[in-house]
Protein backbone atom coordinates (compact mmCIF):
# COMPACT_ATOMS: atom_id res chain seq x y z
CA UNK A 1 0.00 0.00 0.00
CA UNK A 2 2.85 2.27 0.41
CA UNK A 3 3.98 2.18 -3.09
CA UNK A 4 0.52 2.55 -4.02
CA UNK A 5 -0.35 5.70 -1.87
CA UNK A 6 3.38 7.12 -2.78
CA UNK A 7 2.87 11.08 -3.74
CA UNK A 8 -1.11 10.77 -3.03
CA UNK A 9 -0.76 14.03 -0.73
CA UNK A 10 0.55 15.77 -4.09
CA UNK A 11 -2.78 14.86 -5.95
CA UNK A 12 -5.58 13.49 -3.62
CA UNK A 13 -8.02 15.87 -2.05
CA UNK A 14 -11.13 13.86 -2.49
CA UNK A 15 -13.37 13.30 -5.67
CA UNK A 16 -14.70 16.48 -5.61
CA UNK A 17 -13.06 20.24 -4.85
CA UNK A 18 -14.90 23.91 -4.78
CA UNK A 19 -14.00 25.73 -8.63
CA UNK A 20 -11.57 28.48 -8.68
CA UNK A 21 -14.40 31.20 -9.17
CA UNK A 22 -17.55 32.26 -7.56
CA UNK A 23 -19.48 32.81 -10.79
CA UNK A 24 -23.33 32.48 -10.09
CA UNK A 25 -23.28 29.91 -13.45
CA UNK A 26 -20.72 27.43 -11.69
CA UNK A 27 -21.91 24.10 -8.95
CA UNK A 28 -20.96 24.57 -5.59
CA UNK A 29 -18.67 21.81 -6.37
CA UNK A 30 -16.58 20.32 -9.31
CA UNK A 31 -15.16 16.81 -10.32
CA UNK A 32 -11.01 16.29 -9.25
CA UNK A 33 -11.55 13.92 -12.39
CA UNK A 34 -9.30 11.33 -10.90
CA UNK A 35 -11.87 7.94 -11.48
CA UNK A 36 -8.87 6.77 -13.99
CA UNK A 37 -6.57 6.84 -10.37
CA UNK A 38 -9.12 4.57 -8.49
CA UNK A 39 -10.21 2.54 -11.44
CA UNK A 40 -6.16 1.81 -11.58
CA UNK A 41 -5.63 1.16 -8.02
CA UNK A 42 -8.72 -1.30 -7.67
CA UNK A 43 -7.79 -3.30 -10.13
CA UNK A 44 -4.17 -3.59 -8.15
CA UNK A 45 -5.99 -4.12 -4.58
CA UNK A 46 -8.45 -6.82 -6.22
CA UNK A 47 -5.77 -8.43 -7.10
CA UNK A 48 -3.77 -8.59 -3.50
CA UNK A 49 -7.41 -9.83 -2.29
CA UNK A 50 -7.71 -12.78 -4.96
CA UNK A 51 -4.37 -13.59 -3.61
CA UNK A 52 -5.68 -13.70 0.00
CA UNK A 53 -9.46 -15.48 -0.20
CA UNK A 54 -9.58 -18.92 -1.47
CA UNK A 55 -12.61 -17.71 -3.62
CA UNK A 56 -13.78 -18.81 -6.89
CA UNK A 57 -13.15 -16.39 -9.86
CA UNK A 58 -16.52 -14.72 -9.82
CA UNK A 59 -16.57 -13.53 -6.53
CA UNK A 60 -18.26 -10.20 -6.04
CA UNK A 61 -15.22 -7.21 -6.19
CA UNK A 62 -16.37 -5.00 -3.87
CA UNK A 63 -16.78 -8.40 -1.67
CA UNK A 64 -13.46 -9.27 -1.80
CA UNK A 65 -12.28 -5.99 -0.06
CA UNK A 66 -14.40 -6.31 2.88
CA UNK A 67 -13.54 -10.44 3.09
CA UNK A 68 -9.80 -9.92 2.69
CA UNK A 69 -9.97 -6.91 5.42
CA UNK A 70 -8.60 -4.35 2.84
CA UNK A 71 -9.71 -0.85 2.19
CA UNK A 72 -10.87 0.45 -1.30
CA UNK A 73 -8.75 3.09 -3.44
CA UNK A 74 -11.29 5.54 -2.48
CA UNK A 75 -11.10 4.26 1.23
CA UNK A 76 -7.23 4.35 1.57
CA UNK A 77 -6.49 7.69 -0.41
CA UNK A 78 -9.24 9.19 2.29
CA UNK A 79 -7.18 7.62 5.16
CA UNK A 80 -3.79 9.08 3.74
CA UNK A 81 -5.80 12.59 2.87
CA UNK A 82 -6.70 12.88 6.67
CA UNK A 83 -3.12 11.48 7.57
CA UNK A 84 -1.85 14.72 5.83
CA UNK A 85 -4.32 16.66 7.17
CA UNK A 86 -3.47 15.88 10.77
CA UNK A 87 -0.35 16.55 10.03
CA UNK A 88 -0.68 19.75 8.85
CA UNK A 89 -1.96 20.60 12.31
CA UNK A 90 0.16 18.44 14.26
CA UNK A 91 3.64 19.92 12.74
CA UNK A 92 5.32 22.73 15.17
CA UNK A 93 5.21 26.03 14.10
CA UNK A 94 8.67 26.57 11.96
CA UNK A 95 8.02 24.14 9.84
CA UNK A 96 7.74 25.04 6.11
CA UNK A 97 4.13 23.33 5.96
CA UNK A 98 2.77 26.10 8.60
CA UNK A 99 3.41 29.22 6.35
CA UNK A 100 2.10 27.09 3.41
CA UNK A 101 -1.42 26.38 4.63
CA UNK A 102 -2.09 30.07 5.69
CA UNK A 103 -4.38 31.63 4.00
CA UNK A 104 -3.69 35.77 3.11
CA UNK A 105 -6.03 38.56 4.23
CA UNK A 106 -7.92 40.33 1.31
CA UNK A 107 -5.83 43.98 1.21
CA UNK A 108 -8.24 46.04 -0.32
CA UNK A 109 -11.54 46.22 -2.29
CA UNK A 110 -14.70 43.75 -1.70
CA UNK A 111 -14.09 41.76 0.95
CA UNK A 112 -11.23 43.44 2.40
CA UNK A 113 -10.40 42.28 5.37
CA UNK A 114 -11.77 39.06 4.84
CA UNK A 115 -9.87 35.60 4.02
CA UNK A 116 -9.00 34.84 0.40
CA UNK A 117 -10.21 31.12 -0.80
CA UNK A 118 -8.01 28.95 -0.40
CA UNK A 119 -5.80 28.31 -3.30
CA UNK A 120 -4.00 24.91 -2.92
CA UNK A 121 -4.46 21.70 -1.80
CA UNK A 122 -2.30 22.37 0.92
CA UNK A 123 -4.29 24.97 2.31
CA UNK A 124 -7.75 23.16 1.15
CA UNK A 125 -6.57 20.33 3.77
CA UNK A 126 -6.00 22.79 6.19
CA UNK A 127 -9.38 23.65 6.49
CA UNK A 128 -10.55 19.78 7.17
CA UNK A 129 -9.67 19.72 11.28
CA UNK A 130 -9.83 22.35 13.62
CA UNK A 131 -6.61 24.30 14.01
CA UNK A 132 -4.81 23.57 17.21
CA UNK A 133 -2.28 25.72 19.18
CA UNK A 134 1.07 24.72 17.40
CA UNK A 135 3.63 23.31 19.31
CA UNK A 136 7.70 24.09 20.06
CA UNK A 137 10.37 21.86 19.09
CA UNK A 138 11.90 21.86 21.80
CA UNK A 139 15.60 19.87 22.77
CA UNK A 140 14.58 16.54 24.48
CA UNK A 141 14.19 17.24 28.11
CA UNK A 142 15.62 15.32 31.37
CA UNK A 143 14.78 15.32 34.64
CA UNK A 144 15.25 13.15 37.49
CA UNK A 145 13.52 9.93 37.10
CA UNK A 146 12.73 10.35 33.71
CA UNK A 147 13.75 7.13 32.17
CA UNK A 148 12.07 5.24 35.61
CA UNK A 149 8.46 3.45 35.47
CA UNK A 150 6.38 5.83 38.13
CA UNK A 151 4.80 3.03 39.24
CA UNK A 152 8.02 1.03 40.32
CA UNK A 153 6.48 -2.13 39.27
CA UNK A 154 4.30 -1.96 42.14
CA UNK A 155 0.65 -3.37 41.77
CA UNK A 156 -1.75 -0.58 42.70
CA UNK A 157 -2.98 -2.06 45.63
CA UNK A 158 0.41 -1.89 47.56
CA UNK A 159 1.47 1.01 46.13
CA UNK A 160 -1.97 2.64 47.14
CA UNK A 161 -0.97 1.42 50.39
CA UNK A 162 2.81 2.56 50.41
CA UNK A 163 1.27 6.28 49.16
CA UNK A 164 -0.93 6.60 52.39
CA UNK A 165 1.89 5.58 54.45
CA UNK A 166 4.16 8.23 52.98
CA UNK A 167 1.48 10.81 53.05
CA UNK A 168 0.91 10.82 56.70
CA UNK A 169 4.05 11.82 57.66
CA UNK A 170 4.56 14.68 56.14
CA UNK A 171 4.81 18.32 57.45
CA UNK A 172 3.36 21.60 57.51
CA UNK A 173 6.76 22.10 55.16
CA UNK A 174 5.15 20.01 52.51
CA UNK A 175 2.27 20.89 50.12
CA UNK A 176 0.68 18.24 48.08
CA UNK A 177 -1.62 18.69 44.78
CA UNK A 178 -3.86 15.82 43.68
CA UNK A 179 -5.50 16.06 40.24
CA UNK A 180 -7.70 14.25 38.00
CA UNK A 181 -9.28 14.48 34.88
CA UNK A 182 -13.00 13.86 33.59
CA UNK A 183 -14.72 12.89 29.91
CA UNK A 184 -18.43 12.81 30.10
CA UNK A 185 -21.28 12.97 28.33
CA UNK A 186 -24.46 14.53 29.23
CA UNK A 187 -27.27 14.84 27.58
CA UNK A 188 -25.66 14.41 24.11
CA UNK A 189 -22.92 16.74 25.25
CA UNK A 190 -19.43 16.29 25.45
CA UNK A 191 -17.78 17.53 28.66
CA UNK A 192 -13.85 17.66 29.56
CA UNK A 193 -13.00 18.90 33.14
CA UNK A 194 -10.41 18.85 35.43
CA UNK A 195 -10.12 19.20 39.48
CA UNK A 196 -7.47 19.61 42.15
CA UNK A 197 -7.14 19.91 45.52
CA UNK A 198 -4.08 21.29 47.16
CA UNK A 199 -2.90 19.96 51.01
CA UNK A 200 -0.75 20.86 53.52
CA UNK A 201 0.33 17.99 55.75
CA UNK A 202 -2.83 16.55 55.31
CA UNK A 203 -5.05 19.80 55.83
CA UNK A 204 -6.79 20.63 52.34
CA UNK A 205 -5.83 24.59 51.91
CA UNK A 206 -7.44 25.13 48.44
CA UNK A 207 -9.41 23.38 45.65
CA UNK A 208 -10.14 23.91 41.74
CA UNK A 209 -11.64 23.38 38.94
CA UNK A 210 -12.33 23.87 35.45
CA UNK A 211 -13.00 22.31 31.83
CA UNK A 212 -11.39 22.39 28.39
CA UNK A 213 -12.59 22.34 25.07
CA UNK A 214 -14.82 19.49 23.74
CA UNK A 215 -12.45 19.08 21.10
CA UNK A 216 -9.91 16.89 23.84
CA UNK A 217 -9.46 14.11 26.12
CA UNK A 218 -9.09 12.89 29.69
CA UNK A 219 -4.98 13.14 29.17
CA UNK A 220 -5.20 16.91 28.29
CA UNK A 221 -7.75 17.43 31.11
CA UNK A 222 -5.21 15.45 33.55
CA UNK A 223 -2.11 17.48 31.62
CA UNK A 224 -3.83 21.15 32.47
CA UNK A 225 -5.16 20.02 35.74
CA UNK A 226 -2.33 19.20 37.32
CA UNK A 227 -0.61 22.46 35.98
CA UNK A 228 -3.48 24.64 37.16
CA UNK A 229 -3.23 23.07 40.73
CA UNK A 230 0.99 23.28 40.74
CA UNK A 231 0.07 27.38 39.70
CA UNK A 232 -2.83 27.65 42.05
CA UNK A 233 -0.10 26.01 44.39
CA UNK A 234 3.12 28.63 43.75
CA UNK A 235 0.84 31.40 44.25
CA UNK A 236 -0.11 29.91 47.72
CA UNK A 237 3.38 28.64 49.18
CA UNK A 238 6.29 31.34 50.16
CA UNK A 239 9.08 30.58 47.26
CA UNK A 240 11.45 27.97 48.21
CA UNK A 241 10.14 27.80 51.95
CA UNK A 242 8.00 24.60 50.95
CA UNK A 243 8.19 21.35 49.00
CA UNK A 244 5.66 20.93 46.65
CA UNK A 245 4.39 17.17 45.41
CA UNK A 246 2.62 16.92 42.77
CA UNK A 247 0.33 13.68 42.57
CA UNK A 248 -0.87 12.28 39.93
CA UNK A 249 -2.75 8.96 39.02
CA UNK A 250 -2.05 8.71 34.92
CA UNK A 251 1.14 7.13 34.66
CA UNK A 252 1.28 8.67 30.87
CA UNK A 253 1.00 12.60 32.03
CA UNK A 254 4.00 11.62 34.75
CA UNK A 255 6.09 10.42 31.88
CA UNK A 256 5.58 13.89 30.18
CA UNK A 257 6.17 15.88 32.87
CA UNK A 258 9.48 14.04 33.82
CA UNK A 259 10.67 13.61 30.23
CA UNK A 260 9.59 14.95 27.05
CA UNK A 261 6.30 17.08 26.36
CA UNK A 262 3.91 15.00 24.15
CA UNK A 263 2.37 17.39 21.26
CA UNK A 264 -1.29 17.15 22.74
CA UNK A 265 -1.58 19.51 25.27
CA UNK A 266 2.59 20.51 25.36
CA UNK A 267 2.49 24.08 26.47
CA UNK A 268 0.92 22.32 29.94
CA UNK A 269 3.83 20.10 30.26
CA UNK A 270 6.28 22.89 29.75
CA UNK A 271 4.59 25.00 32.01
CA UNK A 272 5.41 22.55 34.27
CA UNK A 273 8.97 21.87 33.76
CA UNK A 274 9.76 25.22 33.78
CA UNK A 275 8.19 25.46 37.20
CA UNK A 276 10.26 22.24 38.47
CA UNK A 277 13.34 24.26 37.30
CA UNK A 278 12.67 27.01 39.87
CA UNK A 279 11.13 25.65 42.98
CA UNK A 280 11.08 22.75 44.71
CA UNK A 281 8.75 20.67 43.00
CA UNK A 282 8.33 16.29 42.71
CA UNK A 283 6.02 14.21 41.29
CA UNK A 284 4.31 11.19 42.33
CA UNK A 285 2.37 8.48 41.64
CA UNK A 286 -0.67 8.79 43.68
CA UNK A 287 -3.05 5.20 42.06
CA UNK A 288 -6.63 6.64 41.31
CA UNK A 289 -9.88 4.81 42.81
CA UNK A 290 -8.08 3.24 45.80
CA UNK A 291 -9.16 5.05 48.48
CA UNK A 292 -6.66 7.96 48.00
CA UNK A 293 -7.99 10.78 49.86
CA UNK A 294 -6.50 13.36 47.93
CA UNK A 295 -7.65 11.16 44.73
CA UNK A 296 -10.90 11.04 45.88
CA UNK A 297 -11.71 15.02 46.86
CA UNK A 298 -9.53 15.55 43.19
CA UNK A 299 -12.19 12.90 41.39
CA UNK A 300 -15.37 14.45 42.94
CA UNK A 301 -14.52 18.25 41.28
CA UNK A 302 -13.80 17.36 38.13
CA UNK A 303 -17.19 15.22 38.02
CA UNK A 304 -18.59 18.10 39.76
CA UNK A 305 -17.65 20.15 36.69
CA UNK A 306 -18.79 17.82 34.42
CA UNK A 307 -22.63 18.58 35.76
CA UNK A 308 -22.10 22.36 35.87
CA UNK A 309 -19.12 22.91 33.57
CA UNK A 310 -17.84 26.40 33.34
CA UNK A 311 -16.18 28.43 30.47
CA UNK A 312 -12.53 27.27 29.54
CA UNK A 313 -10.11 30.04 29.29
CA UNK A 314 -6.61 30.58 28.24
CA UNK A 315 -5.26 27.23 26.11
CA UNK A 316 -7.37 24.83 27.81
CA UNK A 317 -10.13 26.80 25.51
CA UNK A 318 -8.20 25.68 22.59
CA UNK A 319 -8.49 21.74 20.38
CA UNK A 320 -5.81 20.05 21.27
CA UNK A 321 -3.76 17.74 19.19
CA UNK A 322 -5.51 14.36 20.78
CA UNK A 323 -8.79 15.86 20.39
CA UNK A 324 -8.50 16.58 16.58
CA UNK A 325 -6.76 13.12 15.71
CA UNK A 326 -10.07 11.69 17.34
CA UNK A 327 -11.91 13.67 14.83
CA UNK A 328 -9.86 12.52 11.98
CA UNK A 329 -10.48 8.72 12.80
CA UNK A 330 -14.53 9.78 13.41
CA UNK A 331 -14.04 11.05 9.21
CA UNK A 332 -12.29 8.44 8.22
CA UNK A 333 -15.08 5.70 10.11
CA UNK A 334 -17.67 7.75 8.42
CA UNK A 335 -16.06 7.82 4.99
CA UNK A 336 -16.09 3.99 5.32
CA UNK A 337 -19.24 3.03 6.46
CA UNK A 338 -20.68 5.90 3.63
CA UNK A 339 -18.54 3.74 0.95
CA UNK A 340 -19.46 0.15 2.21
CA UNK A 341 -23.71 1.47 2.80
CA UNK A 342 -23.34 2.73 -1.26
CA UNK A 343 -21.42 -0.27 -2.25
CA UNK A 344 -23.76 -2.78 -0.79
CA UNK A 345 -26.49 -1.72 -2.43
CA UNK A 346 -24.78 -3.03 -6.06
CA UNK A 347 -24.47 -6.49 -4.29
CA UNK A 348 -26.91 -9.37 -4.23
CA UNK A 349 -29.60 -10.06 -2.16
CA UNK A 350 -27.87 -13.14 -0.56
CA UNK A 351 -25.05 -10.94 0.42
CA UNK A 352 -26.53 -8.54 1.92
CA UNK A 353 -28.89 -9.88 3.99
CA UNK A 354 -25.87 -11.33 6.27
CA UNK A 355 -25.53 -7.94 7.72
CA UNK A 356 -21.55 -7.48 7.38
CA UNK A 357 -19.34 -4.94 8.90
CA UNK A 358 -17.05 -3.05 7.17
CA UNK A 359 -13.52 -2.47 8.82
CA UNK A 360 -10.33 -2.44 7.82
CA UNK A 361 -8.47 -1.61 11.15
CA UNK A 362 -8.15 -5.29 12.04
CA UNK A 363 -8.06 -8.44 10.22
CA UNK A 364 -11.38 -10.12 9.63
CA UNK A 365 -11.45 -13.13 12.27
CA UNK A 366 -12.62 -16.07 9.75
CA UNK A 367 -9.13 -15.19 7.58
CA UNK A 368 -7.50 -17.49 10.58
CA UNK A 369 -9.53 -20.31 9.68
CA UNK A 370 -7.53 -23.33 7.14
CA UNK A 371 -8.21 -22.22 3.67
CA UNK A 372 -10.09 -25.09 2.33
CA UNK A 373 -12.86 -24.20 5.57
CA UNK A 374 -12.53 -20.40 4.28
CA UNK A 375 -12.80 -21.44 0.94
CA UNK A 376 -16.54 -22.96 2.14
CA UNK A 377 -17.68 -20.29 4.06
CA UNK A 378 -16.84 -17.50 1.61
CA UNK A 379 -18.83 -19.56 -1.29
CA UNK A 380 -21.96 -20.08 1.25
CA UNK A 381 -21.84 -16.46 1.98
CA UNK A 382 -21.91 -15.27 -1.68
CA UNK A 383 -23.51 -18.46 -3.54
CA UNK A 384 -20.04 -18.64 -5.42
CA UNK A 385 -19.38 -21.83 -5.57
CA UNK A 386 -19.98 -25.55 -5.99
CA UNK A 387 -23.74 -24.92 -6.26
CA UNK A 388 -26.03 -26.14 -8.48
CA UNK A 389 -27.54 -22.56 -9.94
CA UNK A 390 -23.85 -21.39 -10.20
CA UNK A 391 -22.84 -24.12 -12.52
CA UNK A 392 -25.86 -23.56 -14.72
CA UNK A 393 -25.23 -20.09 -14.70
CA UNK A 394 -22.00 -20.45 -16.02
CA UNK A 395 -22.23 -23.78 -18.62
CA UNK A 396 -20.61 -26.09 -16.61
CA UNK A 397 -21.94 -29.06 -18.06
CA UNK A 398 -19.40 -31.50 -16.59
CA UNK A 399 -20.64 -30.44 -12.39
CA UNK A 400 -22.36 -32.54 -10.58
CA UNK A 401 -25.45 -30.45 -9.49
CA UNK A 402 -26.90 -32.65 -6.67
CA UNK A 403 -25.65 -33.87 -2.91
CA UNK A 404 -24.81 -37.89 -2.37
CA UNK A 405 -28.15 -37.89 -0.66
CA UNK A 406 -30.26 -36.81 -4.06
CA UNK A 407 -31.02 -32.95 -3.66
CA UNK A 408 -29.91 -30.08 -5.41
CA UNK A 409 -26.78 -28.52 -3.98
CA UNK A 410 -27.43 -24.84 -2.02
CA UNK A 411 -25.88 -23.12 0.10
CA UNK A 412 -28.10 -23.95 3.02
CA UNK A 413 -28.23 -27.61 1.96
CA UNK A 414 -25.95 -28.43 4.68
CA UNK A 415 -28.67 -28.05 7.05
CA UNK A 416 -31.36 -30.12 5.74
CA UNK A 417 -29.13 -32.79 4.50
CA UNK A 418 -30.54 -35.92 5.68
CA UNK A 419 -26.93 -37.52 5.66
CA UNK A 420 -25.94 -35.24 8.24
CA UNK A 421 -28.82 -35.63 10.69
CA UNK A 422 -27.15 -37.86 12.69
CA UNK A 423 -23.71 -36.23 13.12
CA UNK A 424 -26.02 -33.35 13.69
CA UNK A 425 -27.93 -34.08 16.44
CA UNK A 426 -24.19 -34.38 18.14
CA UNK A 427 -23.44 -31.02 17.05
CA UNK A 428 -23.03 -28.78 20.87
CA UNK A 429 -24.55 -25.77 19.43
CA UNK A 430 -27.22 -27.24 17.56
CA UNK A 431 -30.86 -25.29 18.08
CA UNK A 432 -33.01 -26.66 19.95
CA UNK A 433 -35.07 -27.86 16.72
CA UNK A 434 -33.25 -28.62 13.53
CA UNK A 435 -34.21 -25.40 10.75
CA UNK A 436 -37.54 -26.39 9.10
CA UNK A 437 -37.72 -23.82 5.81
CA UNK A 438 -35.79 -21.36 4.69
CA UNK A 439 -35.84 -18.79 6.81
CA UNK A 440 -34.71 -20.38 10.01
CA UNK A 441 -31.42 -22.07 7.49
CA UNK A 442 -30.49 -18.31 6.76
CA UNK A 443 -30.38 -17.14 10.32
CA UNK A 444 -28.68 -20.05 12.03
CA UNK A 445 -26.48 -20.05 8.88
CA UNK A 446 -26.05 -16.08 10.19
CA UNK A 447 -25.16 -16.78 13.52
CA UNK A 448 -22.69 -19.89 12.86
CA UNK A 449 -21.15 -17.66 10.31
CA UNK A 450 -20.10 -15.10 12.72
CA UNK A 451 -18.42 -17.46 14.76
CA UNK A 452 -16.02 -19.12 12.41
CA UNK A 453 -14.45 -21.52 14.44
CA UNK A 454 -18.13 -22.82 15.03
CA UNK A 455 -18.14 -23.41 11.68
CA UNK A 456 -15.06 -25.04 10.86
CA UNK A 457 -16.11 -27.20 14.36
CA UNK A 458 -19.18 -28.39 12.52
CA UNK A 459 -17.69 -29.20 9.09
CA UNK A 460 -15.20 -31.36 10.91
CA UNK A 461 -17.82 -32.82 12.76
CA UNK A 462 -20.16 -33.67 9.76
CA UNK A 463 -17.65 -34.32 6.82
CA UNK A 464 -20.09 -32.63 4.82
CA UNK A 465 -17.91 -31.06 2.30
CA UNK A 466 -15.41 -33.83 2.40
CA UNK A 467 -17.34 -36.69 2.38
CA UNK A 468 -21.18 -36.65 1.98
CA UNK A 469 -21.12 -33.10 -0.67
CA UNK A 470 -17.87 -33.45 -2.36
CA UNK A 471 -17.37 -31.60 -5.91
Amino acid sequence: MPCLLYGAEAWFEGRTKNPLTNRSDQPPVVSTRISWHLKALNQTLTITARAILPAWKTYPGWALFRDAGLPSALIMLEEAKLRFALHLQVVDKNHPLTARIKISVIPKGRGAGGLQKPHSKVQRLGLILPTIPRHTLIAPHYSPGCRTDPTNGIAKAEAAKSFTKWWDTLTNQDVTIFSDGSEQRTHGERFVTYGYAIYQAQTQIAIGRGSLNPQSHVFDAEAVGAWRGLQHAIRLAPHGHRRLWMCIDSTSVIWGIRGNAPTSSQWAFLECQAAMAVFNIQVRWSPGHTGIIGNEAADRLADAEAKAPSQPYGMAAEPTASGVRSIAKSLLNAARQRWWDQTRTQMSAWYRQWELPYQTTKTPIELTLPRPVLAHLLAIRSRHGDFAWYHIKFRHDTAELNCSCGRLKTPEHMLFCRKIRRSFSRWPLRPSSPPSNMKEAVRYLKALLTEPEHFESLLELTKYFTTICRR
